[in-house]
């Protein structure tokens, strides 16, 4: 991720043209060559025929680097130290292809050098630029600028207000839809949320291949985001900023993250005063609502901005009126079942509200202890663990009987 930064000290970094070295901490690094556009493509499709297209919007640039050590201990240089960015502001690192020979990628020891290909995306080849900032050497010390062709500038964007905004704070009066929110240094503006199989299409093919029916596929939530860095350096927006909330603001349990991203992501980093849009995905359960959407862009010491999906709380008088309970499985006493969902919580009372004993996974054998009890409108039965000989209490929503 990109070191944390203030806007002028990113003004005043010497932006290095292509073929002059730049000293970068105890980096001596020269741009050798770039090969950009559909040049750039064909070359990757040579070095592995299933590297993929570059993503809707951006193009390809191969770029040969050359590093000396000029420091006193072995250091280790990879393609992740380098980020780009075109016209938009949005910093890209390498994405997950196989490079021409060699790779940037080597131990090198003091005095020494190497050099080798990283392949990285822009939305504006005639505009690229290349940015140092290596994880594992903190500060703007080691920090460098390096154009890729030579016209390149740094984009630079309007300065604006990041103080956060009322808007959605309560979530009693949430926000719309379309509606922006200002939060932890960044603009919001959630632009469609898609429930369901639905969100199957957002991802790639090797994704779909896995299939439709995958629960936490059609359990899950697509957002479409719209978001703008009013920080004053470059930060990261991380997919995990959206959450599931009821309608008190509680965010739900179980309602995670998908790993796999889509094709158009949100989750990216961007330069002070960049946009970008994309999605986010989360996958959930079949008792997963969709109430509210709970935006955190930092998740320490952070505060939440509240946008409605559709619908609203329900009335006292529905609050007051107890959901009817599911007809009880016959299930008596020394039964056998089985978990049909992953992490299904294990709880020490019958009671939406008791402690979670274990998260159980799907598969997991119970022995039925005791008749079924009905409680905050669901069916409990106590059950042992098999594995485990864990005891408490389970959702009958979450098992079956284990056959013979």
């Amino acid at each position: 991720m990109v070191a944390v930064q203030d806007i002028s000290a990113i003004n005043s970094m010497s932006l290095h043209a292509i073929g002059d070295t730049a000293s970068l901490g105890p980096w001596a690094v020269t741009v050798l060559e770039v090969v950009a556009g559909e040049e750039a493509a064909s070359l990757l499709l040579q070095s592995n025929n299933e590297n993929p297209l570059a993503p809707d919007g951006q193009v390809y640039i191969c770029v040969r680097i050359g590093v000396q050590n000029t420091g006193n201990v072995a250091r280790s240089i990879q393609m992740v130290d380098f980020a780009a960015t075109g016209s938009d502001g949005i910093l890209r690192r390498t994405l997950a292809v196989v490079v021409p020979e060699p790779m940037l990628q080597a131990v090198v020891e003091p005095g020494a050098a190497t050099e080798g290909w990283i392949a990285v995306t822009v939305n504006d080849p005639s505009a690229a630029i290349l940015w140092f900032d290596t994880p594992l050497l903190g500060g703007l010390w080691t920090d460098g600028l390096l154009a890729l062709t030579a016209d390149a500038v740094l984009p630079s964007f309007e300065t604006l207000e990041a103080s956060d905004t009322d808007i959605g704070a309560d979530p009693g009066d949430p926000a719309a839809i379309g509606e922006t929110v200002t939060v932890g240094g960044w603009e919001v503006t959630i632009d469609d949320v898609i429930i369901g199989g639905g969100i199957f299409e957002l991802f790639d093919f090797q994704t779909r291949a896995l299939g439709a029916d995958n629960s936490w596929i059609e359990n899950g939530a697509g957002i479409h985001a719209t978001v703008r860095n009013l920080n004053p350096f470059p930060a990261f927006f991380s997919d995990i900023a959206f959450e599931t909330a009821d309608f008190t603001g509680e965010p739900w349990d179980h309602t995670l993250t998908l790993t796999v991203a889509p094709e158009i992501d949100v989750s990216q980093e961007y330069l002070p005063g960049a946009t970008g849009e994309g999605w986010a995905t989360l996958g959930g359960w079949k008792y997963t609502e969709y109430n509210l959407i709970r935006i955190v862009p930092f998740k320490t010491g952070g505060v939440a901005r509240y946008v409605t999906i559709g619908g609203g709380p329900p009335s006292e008088d529905q609050l007051d009126e107890p959901a009817a309970p599911a007809e009880p499985l016959d299930l008596t006493a020394g039964d056998l079942v089985e978990t049909t969902e992953d992490l299904v919580n294990l709880r020490n009372q019958p009671s939406t509200s008791g402690d979670i004993v274990a998260e159980l996974t799907l598969g997991d054998q119970l022995e039925i202890t005791g008749e079924p009890i009905d409680a905050d409108g669901y069916t409990w039965y106590p059950v042992t663990v098999a594995a485990s000989s864990d005891t408490g209490f389970v959702v009958q929503d979450f098992i079956a009987r284990l056959e013979n």
